[in-house]
């Protein structure tokens, strides 16, 4: 085996070993499988779809690429932070650099343009959209000194990119140009980034005794009632844009909202309640699931209303 042949092996390794730390296939890929489905059959059963199977395995493809670029903007944006509390991750360990994330920015972009491309011009003019979007976020807007310290500010406004995806997908499904969608369509993509809020905001929920000095958290930011506060609005308004979605059966989704909303109450309770890490960690958790939850209760939705309901 040449050298040239031993050394492409080896930084395929190192690429394997970032991409089950940082981007975990079999959850990731659950989670993209999840996210798309439920905006096919949202599509779908608008009868917008129009689009041969083949196209959907490259949507889904083009999708799954948007998400991991995300991944490799946030390893460059948080490099100096990792350096000093996450030493362990792989660019501060050294594993891969700062050239090899930029490099699988590059390729990212050229697959998602590619996929989404291959259903034609709406596909590839929403695409754009949502990469310019995601490359101003991955900038910060080039007024990171002044959003950087605001830690809420800057988050919802980068998960704003899944508004953008979202549009994207229909436009690739649909092939209607992002100005031309009906309703539903715009109600699910704002949707889409309230729950991505919910997970990401979720996820960085404390209780004091977890809370690590020097490091910013939404609980440390707004204190533990007014960060659930924080989480249990945008679910609220998960479930009104849920429920205004035109094909979406009104009395299951309410009754499925009420649900999720009332567990997420409890585990808000138990949260605000406990002062020991466990309540801290299940309440991050839910939050992480709640995406999951959501998304699955879309598909139930139009599962059960295709096949039990007509």
């Amino acid at each position: 085996m040449s050298n040239y042949v031993k050394e492409r092996f080896k930084h395929l390794s190192k690429w394997w070993m970032f991409t089950s730390e940082r981007f975990e296939p079999l959850s990731h890929f659950f989670m993209i499988a999840l996210f798309f489905g439920a905006h096919y059959l949202v599509a779908d059963a608008s009868k917008y779809v129009i689009l041969e199977p083949i196209h959907l395995a490259w949507v889904t493809l083009g999708t799954a690429a948007f998400f991991m670029k995300l991944r490799f903007y946030d390893e460059i944006k948080d490099y100096e932070t990792d350096v000093t509390f996450n030493p362990t991750r792989p660019l501060p360990r050294g594993l891969l650099k700062d050239f090899d994330m930029k490099k699988g920015i590059e390729h990212c972009i050229i697959l998602e343009i590619i996929f989404f491309t291959s259903c034609g011009m709406p596909g590839f003019v929403a695409i754009l959209i949502a990469i310019s979007y995601s490359l101003l976020m991955y900038r910060e807007f080039f007024i990171g000194e002044k959003i950087r310290p605001h830690l809420t500010t800057y988050a919802t406004s980068h998960t704003i990119v899944t508004i953008f995806l979202s549009i994207a997908i229909f436009s690739a499904l649909s092939r209607y140009y992002p100005w031309d969608h009906e309703p539903d369509f715009y109600y699910f993509a704002i949707m889409s980034w309230l729950l991505f809020n919910i997970f990401e905001l979720g996820r960085k929920i404390y209780q004091p005794c977890e809370e690590r000095e020097g490091v910013d958290t939404y609980s440390s930011i707004w204190g533990k009632f007014g960060a659930t506060v924080l989480i249990l609005v945008h679910a609220i308004g998960v479930g009104i844009l849920s429920l205004l979605i035109s094909t979406i059966d009104f009395f299951f989704m309410q009754a499925y909202q009420a649900v999720a909303i009332g567990i997420l109450l409890l585990v808000s309770t138990t949260y605000l309640i406990g002062k020991k890490p466990l309540t801290g960690n299940l309440f991050r958790k839910f939050s992480e699931v709640y995406i999951v939850i959501i998304y699955a209760g879309v598909i139930a939705n139009y599962v059960l209303r295709k096949f039990y309901w007509n």
